[in-house]
């Protein structure tokens, strides 16, 4: 049983000081810690305070939730784990022989849950519906946020490469109608080759002898993804993997909440989730210039019936699927009912 006052720790990369359930924190962009506090407020509603390890330490702790597999991890306590990251990305994420070691493996994964010890768990977002209609003030076509890296090892189902390739036909086809953001785009392109990471490192500490990294679509990092994605009509949101069933991370979710229609490419069911008629379906184009003359075709009449559409799934049953409050719910349901029944 859950005595009231019981500890448990949150253990993830730089999870100190329980800076992961600060709002008010600069690593709160988007929101996007706005899951864990909830999850934190909800695990006390039951007895249990969810703090980083340090804030445990020379305390009782009852259990750990670690964010994605824990390799470190000594499972000497009943463990859980919220796997955030594709085993493409995270490989341990696939590991069999550790994800045996939990309690519970919280996951997005389609193909995983059926066996009780996966627990289905769509990746949460703090749900938004966008006022305005049309694009008047989208003065801007296109525009892709994303951080240049990629896989370190080689995957058919990466979408790394597809983004470079879009931004590189951008830029050659249509520059006035593309915008890049993102971290490290004044670097060389990631990739996944040993000369590549060289030719990386070499850039970042002595620039001024480096091969130049010149992407003039690039527009430099973004303070909120949200209000930058106001003022375009298209962002392209890939997935890092693509065909992955149930893999249906913020990207699309942050396109709904700008009011922007998404240009989707990832989870193979994400009509299973998500109506098809409220973003466009790269897999539809047989390539960039083909989905270019989609874009430019669209009249506001038919841009703003996908926002509409957009507003009705976002209000609905389906989209809550993917919220902070269904997120919190169903890890704090599950743990609280393996506590009670432990001997």
């Amino acid at each position: 049983m859950i005595a009231r006052g019981s500890k448990a720790s949150f253990v993830g990369d730089g999870f100190r000081s329980n800076s992961v359930f600060d709002l008010d924190s600069p690593r709160n962009r988007d929101n996007c810690l706005a899951p864990f506090a909830h999850l934190r407020d909800k695990l006390s509603t039951i007895g249990v305070e969810l703090n980083s390890p340090d804030m445990n330490a020379g305390l009782e702790v009852q259990f750990e939730l670690h964010l994605n597999v824990c390799k470190a991890a000594s499972f000497s306590l009943p463990s859980y784990v919220l796997l955030y990251e594709s085993p493409q990305v995270m490989p341990i994420n696939g590991d069999a022989g550790f994800l045996e070691r939990y309690r519970r493996v919280f996951t997005w994964r389609d193909d995983l849950v059926g066996d009780q010890h996966f627990v289905k768990l769509n990746l949460p977002n703090t749900m938004h519906v966008h006022d305005s209609r049309g694009w008047a003030d989208r003065h801007k076509l296109c525009c892709l946020i994303a951080e240049n890296k990629s896989i370190r090892g080689p995957s058919v189902l990466e979408l790394y490469s597809e983004r470079v390739n879009t931004i590189k036909w951008f830029e050659q086809f249509a520059p006035n109608d593309f915008d890049l953001f993102g971290i490290g785009w004044d670097m060389p392109i990631a990739g996944s080759g040993l000369v590549n990471r060289a030719l990386r490192r070499l850039h970042r500490y002595y620039p001024r002898i480096s091969p130049a990294a010149n992407r003039p679509s690039y527009r430099g990092r973004v303070a909120s993804k949200r209000e930058t994605m106001e003022g375009y009509r298209f962002n392209i949101c890939y997935e890092n993997v693509r065909d992955l069933p149930g893999y249906i991370t913020e990207k699309i979710w942050d396109s709904f909440f700008a009011g922007c229609l998404p240009v989707y490419w990832g989870a193979s069911n994400v009509t299973t989730y998500i109506p098809g008629d409220c973003f466009i379906d790269r897999r539809q184009f047989a390539d960039n210039a083909a989905l270019y003359n989609f874009l430019v075709s669209m009249t506001e009449s038919e841009y703003i019936a996908y926002q509409e559409r957009i507003a009705v799934f976002l209000t609905g049953d389906r989209a809550q699927l993917f919220s902070v409050e269904a997120f919190a719910e169903t890890i704090v349901k599950t743990i609280a009912s393996d506590l009670a029944t432990a001997v």
